[in-house]
This record gives structure tokens, sequence and C-alpha cells, in this order.
């Protein structure tokens, strides 16, 4: 047993397939038939009279089913608006009343064709009665309609007082010949509501839908179970309405089938009514009608031979079939599963360019186009992660080179501060211990990060020698949180912007300008302004790509690398924006992530 579980084991995929199938066909149609042939015959007279039962019960929801948008419909003159303000209307209350109900009637008429007549193949005709004016307001057939009938004989119609004495409900009326409508006077099942005001339960009018006898015969497929089988539809009055014998119809139920016709609606059960046959009941809430099958009792055994044999063809025939297309399935299913797992083998050999059909259906179909997306993803990805590495290289490597002359300036700046020194020029020298301190910045700090702190010792110390060069022209306020002194951040984000407003906002000024330099924490990050009341940056607030050679490299790296440094190594979401100031001049403002001192 061990050595059968492993070969099943072992075998393919598309094997496992057709023995699974196999199996779950043939099992259960060996086991059919072997169950079948083992029963006494007999023992089916039960089965086919619990046949007869259910077709009843079917037919009779079938008609339940069928009669229930009927019941929606009948709504239709209390819920749609336009119908229920006409039934309400008086026409003797209005200027034009023939006019009036002519293009009432009409606009009716287009509701009965458009909302009930098209939404049911079972409706024959439609009626809807006007109580005020005693006339009809709308009716399916427009072409047709007998006068003299109606004032004379219509609304004292026996299925037309059970509808109206109803007070609201819906009604099935009986079967009955339809004379209003029809030249030939056919025979028809009535259904209807009246109509009432929900408020004051006046007595509105009526909706009537008339069914062909003819027509419910669709709502069955069959109802002979053998060439002696009689079928009858009974309606709530005891009426034929529809039986086997076309002659038998709008007859009363006892005088066809005598006192052999007993029926409980109460047990809902078949009745046994003499040794020669089977009589079969059902009943309809709805409609308060009844089905009555009679089967004679020599037609069973007869009935019985045949659906075995149909049943011994159909299972041969269904196994055969059933196993063909068991190894149709499988083979389409491993089809597509056999090109995917010889891609996926590529794939996990690094070959990222294979692509997958995404044309194919099913699950195979979703797989193939989530792999071959994740692929197209990988290889965006990889070429972006390339694409940024080689950019922030470039970047990394012209903030470096601009610390390679800063070292060398320094040194000898420190030579001249001393000879300074001796010869007592103290401005020359505090200028010269200014500008050296910058020059230590830029030269001994190593990495791409600095604390606050000495970011804002730098920038004190450059505009300390920018008051030199301008002769006191400006005044620099500093609005720093304590807090943030410790955090990190990237180096040369200020200076930039501390050089534009100098330069560029105080240029040609004729007052005193004011520089304020501000840092404080916002949320989750850290905002950095620069406020000048200079005379404004040009380009609507924009600041321009700077041309090679416009300012010395080691003195500022530029606000457009600013901003791609921002974004390399902090993401879109922050980066440095440029506005107009409510009081003129420039604010310019960096939001960067709060990086702890011990961080990068």
């Amino acid at each position: 047993m061990n050595r059968l579980k492993q070969r099943i084991l072992h075998w393919s995929l598309e094997k496992k397939l057709i023995a699974a199938f196999s199996a779950f066909i043939v099992l259960p149609l060996i086991l059919i038939a072997v169950v079948v042939s083992s029963i006494y015959v007999e023992n089916y007279r039960s089965t086919m009279v619990d046949a007869v039962i259910e077709n009843n019960r079917q037919i009779m929801k079938n008609i339940d089913t069928s009669l229930q948008p009927l019941q929606q419909m009948s709504m239709l003159p209390i819920q749609d608006e336009a119908v229920y303000s006409i039934m309400r209307k008086d026409y003797n209350k209005v200027s034009y009343p023939l006019l009036e109900k002519g293009r009432d009637f009409d606009k009716v008429n287009n509701l009965i064709q458009s909302g009930i007549m098209l939404y049911s193949d079972l409706i024959d005709s439609v009626v809807i009665y006007h109580e005020k004016s005693q006339s009809i307001i709308g009716r399916s057939n427009r072409e047709y309609m007998n006068f003299t009938y109606f004032e004379e004989e219509f609304i004292q119609e026996p299925f037309i007082k059970v509808i109206r004495e109803a007070s609201g409900g819906f009604v099935a009326a009986g079967v009955h010949e339809e004379r209003l409508l029809s030249r030939n006077g056919i025979e028809v099942v009535s259904l209807g509501r009246a109509v009432m005001d929900p408020y004051t339960k006046e007595d509105l009018g009526f909706i009537l839908f008339n069914i062909s006898v003819d027509k419910l015969k669709t709502l069955w497929s069959n109802t002979s179970f053998s060439e002696k089988t009689k079928f009858y539809l009974i309606d709530e009055n005891d009426y034929i309405v529809h039986s086997t014998e076309p002659e038998e119809i709008d007859t009363p139920a006892s005088a066809v089938l005598s006192g052999e016709f007993r029926y409980d609606p109460a047990s809902k059960l078949h009745t046994t009514v003499n040794r020669e046959a089977y009589i079969i009941s059902s009943f309809s809430d709805m409609a308060n009608w009844k089905t009555l099958t009679i089967i004679p009792r020599k037609d069973l055994f007869l009935i019985v031979y045949q659906i075995i044999a149909i049943l011994a063809v159909s299972l041969i025939l269904l196994l055969v079939l059933s196993i063909l297309i068991s190894a149709k399935i499988a083979k389409t299913i491993m089809k597509p599963l056999a090109v995917l797992k010889r891609k996926m083998k590529l794939v996990s050999q690094g070959n990222l360019d294979v692509t997958f059909d995404t044309t194919v259906h099913g699950e195979i179909g979703v797989i193939n186009t989530a792999v071959d997306q994740m692929l197209r993803d990988i290889r965006s990805l990889i070429e972006r992660i390339y694409v940024e590495e080689e950019e922030k290289r470039n970047l990394e490597m012209t903030a470096l080179q601009s610390q390679i002359r800063p070292h060398f300036i320094y040194n000898t700046l420190n030579v001249i501060k001393w000879m300074a020194k001796i010869q007592g020029a103290s401005g020359i020298e505090e200028a010269l211990q200014a500008f050296s301190s910058v020059m230590k910045f830029t030269a001994k700090k190593e990495g791409d990060y600095v604390t606050i702190a000495e970011e804002v010792e730098f920038i004190e110390n450059y505009t300390k020698i920018l008051d030199f060069r301008y002769f006191n022209k400006f005044d620099v306020i500093y609005d720093i949180d304590p807090e943030v002194m410790r955090y990190k951040t990237l180096k040369f984000l200020l200076q930039p912007l501390v050089e534009n407003s100098v330069f560029h906002g105080f240029e040609g000024i004729d007052y005193k300008g004011t520089l304020v330099i501000s840092i404080h924490k916002e949320q989750d990050s850290l905002i950095m302004k620069v406020t000048d009341n200079g005379r404004g940056f040009p380009d609507d607030g924009q600041a321009k790509k700077e041309a090679a050679g416009e300012r010395d490299t080691f003195n500022s790296i530029g606000l457009n690398n600013i901003r791609s440094r921002i974004d390399l190594h902090f993401g879109p979401e922050y980066g440095l924006w440029i506005d107009k100031g409510e009081q003129g001049g420039t604010v310019a403002w960096i939001k960067v992530p709060i990086i702890e001192e011990t961080a990068g």
C-alpha cells in the first residue's frame, strides 16, 4: 500500500488530475448503478409519487415566482408619482377635461408599455381604471376596446368586484373570457389591485392584469408522467384554469372529477383516491390556486422501467464523456503551467528580462500578470537605484572637491592672521579669525552630516565676514530653539540661502538690511528659515539654476544642488522652497527630517 501511495505521489500533475476527475465521476456512477439495481422496483412507486408532488410544488413555485413581479408592478399607480397624481385627479375641476384626459391617457399608456409590458412576457393585457371619471385611464391595447361591454357589463363582472372589494390587496380573480380588449374573447386569468389613497382610504380605481390561459403553460415544462396522466390547474373558486383536455377549461372541478376530487389545503399532501390511481395536489399561497395530477397506478411501473433504462444508458455515456473531458481539462491546465515553470526557472537563474504571457485567462493568467509586473518593477527599481547612486556620487564628489581648496586657504590664512596680530591690525585679525573658522569647517568636517550647533557656528562666522565686506550694511537675528541644536543635518544647507539674501537682497538698497535665521521643530520635521527685508528674490521667488563659474564652488554648492541633495537623502516630501515675504524681501525655508546626534 505504501509503495502504491509513493508511486501515486510521484505522478505528474496531469496524471493526478485525470485520476482525480475519473475517481470523482466513476465511483459515484458505479455506486448509483449498484443502488438502483439492488432496490426492489416496487419501492419506486413512492419515488414517482414524490416526484409528482415535487413537480406540482415546483409548478406552484413557478406560478408564485411569476406572479411576484406582477404583485410589485400592481403598485405602479401608487408608487409612480405621475400615475398617482392622475389617479387622484378630478377631471370635472379642470378647464379642459377632454384635453387633460387625453394627455394623461398617453402618459399612462407609455408607462404601461415601458414599465409593465416590457418586464413580463406572461401579461396579455393591462387595464387601469379611474374611479372619479369612471373611465379607463390607461390600457395596453390602444387599437381596440369594446366600449359597449365596458359601459354595460365590465364594472359589474365578478372578477372586478373581487378586486375592488379586496381593499387594496393583490387578488387573483380566476378564469373568465376576456371581452374588453380582445375581439376573440380568449380565456384569461385576471389579477389586480384596488388603488387606495393611503391617507384617506379613498377608492381611486384599480389596476387589472390579464394572463392568457395558454401562456400559463410556459410556467411548467412537462406534466405528463405517462400517457394517461392528467394535470389540472384549479383556481380559488374550484374552476379548472388549465387541463390536458382543452374542453374542460373554465368548468367546475367537481363536474369533471365528480366524487374523486378531495383537497385538503392544510395538509398540502397527495391523496390516494382509489386503487386505480393517485391524485396529487399542491397549493399556491399567493394566488390561492391548486395543482392536481392524476396518475394511474399501472403506469407507475412502466415509467420506472423507462427511467432505469434511460438512466443506465445515460450513466454509460456520461462516464465516457466525463473521462474524455477530464483528460482534456488536465492537458489544458498543464500546458500554461509548463510554460510558467520553464520561465520561472530562467528567473531563478538570474535572467530578469523574461516576459510572461499576460493574455492567458484564469488563475495562470493572474500569476503571469503578477510575475511580469514584478519583474518590470524590479528592473525599473534597479535602474532607478543605479541612476540615483550615480547622481548622489557626483554630488558628493562636488562637495568633496569644494573642501580641497579651503584646506589650503585655511593654512595660509593662519599665517596672515599671526602677521596681522604682530603688526597690531586688530580688524584684520578679527576678519581673518572668522574666515579661518569658515575654512576650518569646510576643510576638517568629514561625512555628510553636522549638528545644528556646528552649522549655526559656521553661519555666524560666515555672516561676520559678509559684515566686514559690506561695512555693517545688515544685522543678523538668530531665532533658534535650543532643543534643536543637538540634531544633525546635511552640511552647507543654510550658507547658500544667506549668500543669496545678502548678495541679491541687500544689493543696492538704501536702508539697513535685516537677516533672520530661525530653526524650529514642527512635528517630525525640522524647519530652517532664512528671511530678509531686501529687494526680493527674482523670477517669482524661484531660484535660477546657477551658471557654471558664476560663484566659487567652495563657498556655495548652489540652490539646485541643495534641492538635489535633500531629495536624494530624504525623499521628495522634503526640500527647499523660496517665497516672497509679507513685508517684502524673501523667505527661504528648508524642511528636513529630524536626525538624532547618534545618526549619520
